[in-house]
């Protein structure tokens, strides 16, 4: 007789019990049906009776016999109880272990790669299907959970104690089952033969990790968890989740302090990731970076921020090189945290300082002022002039502004602000949201206040230019500007713009130098903004070398005339462009520059359009190609036109019908229909642009000041003349920001916004003893005059919570007597 129960398939791991129980073999299983196991079948299989099961135990029958039984294809050898675990029936379980059975029976198997013999006591039994009542009713009936094994090892292998149910639990990603086994003592550290190879050994993060088990990773981890160490290549746990694509293990484990930057470099466990070159999983590492210890993330190199920064979706990296901190300091004989600011300038005040170290440093010898005279001029100076940049006017109380509450952020890498690898990732564009973060804009904000000065003399020229062109313009068409009186005024233009010329011949050919030194020279010169400025730059040469050769030659040839009119528009055009980096004109700009280009499809479909009527018309044979083509140019995209230019009158009889009909079908169709579809074109570009307003203004910047830093560069490069400044140790260049809390925040600060809070007990207790002591003696003076006043229980109240323990007990005695 068969009984199926489930045909769903099961789990060959080791520990494994059947995820879904499949079909059962016939009770009997090769034995006599009337023997005692195949009795015990027929009742654990059927609908349990507890009158059948009463009356096996009546008939002698043992509750902890062992006999053979199949769940889907794995075969097992255990007992009735084992059996009635499997099949999730604690009714049955609690009445076997009424009748005498084993809680610790145990079950077996053949399990894994090898076949090896496993055997395990019956709360095995829970694990493969997270069965957690099953478990803790076995452990109320006195199964253990960790055997006789010191390290609860309670399957074995072969015989030899193996594997724990912490690790079985993990195994099968049971996060429930793992928090319960980690509360009744479970180690989680635990080295566990591997059932596929008995040669390598894993722990319970390891395996879970290779899984892709992020929550009982996350377990595990808030267990304090041991992560490998690094043996090449990183944590074996960080190459499993890596391998297997496990994206949340990967932040995890990150953010749980894995190894990733310590090693030989190629052979880190960063290095194992990049090379990968899986976005996901890189991004996933900088977000777990974001929550990791400020000692891990100081060990990353330049050359992997740069990576992060590459990457897309990656722009927590920045989250994790910037962090909160507090800036303390001393007044009178107070200690006090910087809470507040004046932010007179942008979203953010923004400097370069030293390290946080330093400035620990400093506060604990401000706090010995009193016992040492000794002072360091040079960096009180260097101090000032960075709190000075962080938080202007600190003591001062402004008419015109207000404090406002702020955090302070400090880089943990540094030179962040002037690498031309960070500027370059951040000018690219790889990554546009990488601008919404704050660190990206205070990066920025600091490389433009280095680099605003020489933005101001760029914009300065390119306007002196472009006013001199138009200049010489007047001097070449106005007739009463070519008397000889004038010419010294054509000298004078002819030699500034020469030398602006040659001033900006050298700044490209830096910035050639600063890119190959960078190692972008090719990306330098496959930019269509660099090709443009080459041109720019030829064309301006030749025009003034014209016209200082062949100035007479301008009223005659026409070729100079267009060149010389071509290159009065594109410095006109380079005016705009070196508005783009100024706040007052660049963040209203952009929008409008970059809804142009959004409109390219949309010419596209008109000049098929409007090509087919052009074809259309000159089929007519009425005009020449030319003049066809500013007839439909004017009818369809100006509405301007004129019937007697597009058929003359000695063939309007014959072509009267056809012309009109093109005059109405483009009219209707191009005049009206596809320009206004242009109008909702440029203004649904320009509405993205202006959303974005933020970040396409950092974008153009970061150009800007990329620019400015690699000519510096190919400066260096080029003067040897020019020496490096070494800097002292308190001299180091830290990205530092202070930026206005959220308001819904405001509420927890102060009312004075600095916080007094920094003090600890012990500092604290002196004062509220001096207290104490006033409020004493006045208490035993009005309780002589008054006894009904009773103010000591307060005062002793405040000294307990005020003052030391040690303190406060005698203390409290003596008020109390």
């Amino acid at each position: 007789m068969n009984l199926a129960v489930s045909n769903a398939p099961v789990s060959n791991a080791p520990g494994s019990l059947g995820r879904d129980q499949s079909t059962a073999s016939d009770f009997n299983y090769g034995d006599d049906p009337d023997s005692e196991t195949a009795r015990w079948r027929r009742c654990i299989f059927g609908k349990f009776s507890l009158k059948d099961a009463k009356a096996l135990v009546d008939g002698k029958a043992d509750p902890n016999c062992r006999f053979k039984y199949k769940l889907g294809p794995k075969e097992f050898q255990g007992t009735p109880l084992t059996l009635a675990v499997k099949l999730d029936k604690p009714a049955l379980v609690r009445k076997l272990i009424d009748f005498k059975a084993d809680p610790q029976s145990e079950y077996s198997m053949s399990a894994g790669r090898l076949r090896v013999h496993w055997t395990g006591p019956a709360v095995c039994a829970t694990v493969a299907k997270g069965n957690l009542s099953m478990m803790r009713l076995l452990v109320e009936c006195e199964a253990s959970l960790h055997g006789s094994h010191p390290q609860g090892r309670v399957i074995c292998f072969d015989g030899e104690p193996n594997v724990t149910l912490l690790y079985d639990a993990s195994y099968f990603g049971h996060a429930h089952l793992v928090q319960y086994l980690l509360h009744q003592k479970g180690d989680p550290d635990v080295d566990v033969k591997f059932q596929d190879d008995l040669n390598i050994t894993k722990r319970p993060l390891q395996i879970s990790c290779s899984l892709g088990h992020d929550e009982v990773v996350r377990v595990l981890l808030s267990a304090k968890a041991q992560i490998s160490p690094d043996t090449g290549d990183g944590p074996q746990e960080l190459q499993d989740a890596i391998d297997g694509c496990h994206v949340e293990v990967v932040r995890l484990l990150t953010q749980a302090g894995a190894d990733l930057f310590c090693g030989e470099e190629g052979r880190r466990g960063i290095d194992y990731l990049f090379n990968t070159n899986n976005a996901v999983l890189i991004a996933s590492a900088a977000k777990g970076l974001r929550g990791a210890r400020e000692d891990l993330v100081e060990l990353i190199q330049l050359p992997d921020f740069v990576r992060f920064l590459a990457t897309p979706d990656a722009e927590e990296i920045l989250s994790a090189v910037f962090r909160k901190c507090e800036l303390r300091y001393w007044q009178g004989q107070r200690r006090i945290i910087w809470k507040t600011a004046y932010i007179l300038h942008g979203d953010m005040n923004v400097a370069v300082g030293p390290h946080k170290e330093h400035m620990e440093e400093s506060f604990q010898q401000q706090m010995q002022k009193q016992t040492t005279h000794q002072t360091d001029k040079e960096k009180q100076q260097v101090e000032e002039q960075f709190l000075s940049q962080l938080l202007p006017h600190r003591k001062e109380n402004l008419k015109d502004a207000s404090k406002i509450p702020v955090e302070i952020w400090r880089g943990l890498l540094p030179g962040l602000h002037r690498n031309p690898e960070v500027l370059w990732v951040l000018a690219s564009g790889l990554n546009d949201r990488v601008f919404d973060e704050k660190g990206a804009r205070a990066i920025i904000e600091l490389a433009w206040a280095e680099a605003s000065l020489g933005q101001k003399i760029t914009f300065t020229l390119d306007l002196l230019v472009a006013l001199l062109f138009w200049a010489l313009a007047f001097l070449l068409n106005d007739r009463r500007l070519q008397d000889e009186k004038w010419h010294w005024l054509r000298t004078v233009a002819l030699v500034i713009l020469m030398v602006i010329w040659v001033r900006n011949v050298a700044i490209e050919f830096l910035q050639c130098v600063g890119f190959h030194a960078l190692g972008k020279l090719w990306q330098y010169f496959r930019s269509l903004e660099n090709l443009a400025d080459f041109l720019r730059i030829i064309a301006t040469g030749f025009s003034q070398i014209a016209l200082v050769t062949s100035w007479d030659e301008f009223e005659t040839n026409q070729v100079l005339r267009v060149i010389f009119a071509i290159t009065g528009f594109v410095r006109w055009l380079r005016v705009l462009n070196s508005l783009k980096g100024f706040e007052s004109t660049g963040k209203p700009m952009l929008p409008i520059l970059q809804a142009v280009p959004a409109t390219l499809p949309f010419f596209i479909v008109v000049l098929c359009w409007f090509s087919g009527f052009m074809h259309m018309y000159y089929s007519f044979g009425l005009t020449d190609w030319w003049t066809s083509g500013m007839i439909m140019y004017r009818l369809g995209f100006l509405a301007d036109f004129s019937r007697n230019e597009m058929v003359s009158v000695e063939v309007e009889d014959i072509w009267a019908f056809w012309v009109d009909s093109v005059l109405v079908f483009m009219g209707l169709s191009m005049s009206i229909i596809m320009m206004n579809i242009l109008i909702g074109v440029l203004a649904e570009s320009y509405n993205r642009g202006w959303e974005h307003r933020e970040r396409l203004f950092l974008l153009e910047r970061s150009r800007l000041v990329l620019q400015h830093f690699t000519t510096a560069r190919g400066w260096s490069k080029i003067c040897i003349c020019r020496r490096q400044k070494v800097q002292a140790e308190f001299d180091a260049q830290y990205v530092w920001f202070a930026y206005p809390k959220d308001p819904a925040s405001w509420g927890e600060i102060q009312a004075d916004n600095d916080a007094d809070s920094a003090m600890n007990v012990h500092e604290k207790s002196p004062s509220f003893a001096k207290r104490s002591e006033t409020c004493m003696k006045t208490s035993f003076e009005e309780n002589r005059m008054s006894p009904t006043i009773k103010c000591i229980p307060v005062a002793a109240s405040r000294i307990q919570t005020f003052t030391s323990a040690s303190d406060s007990i005698p203390l409290r005695r003596q008020l109390m007597a």
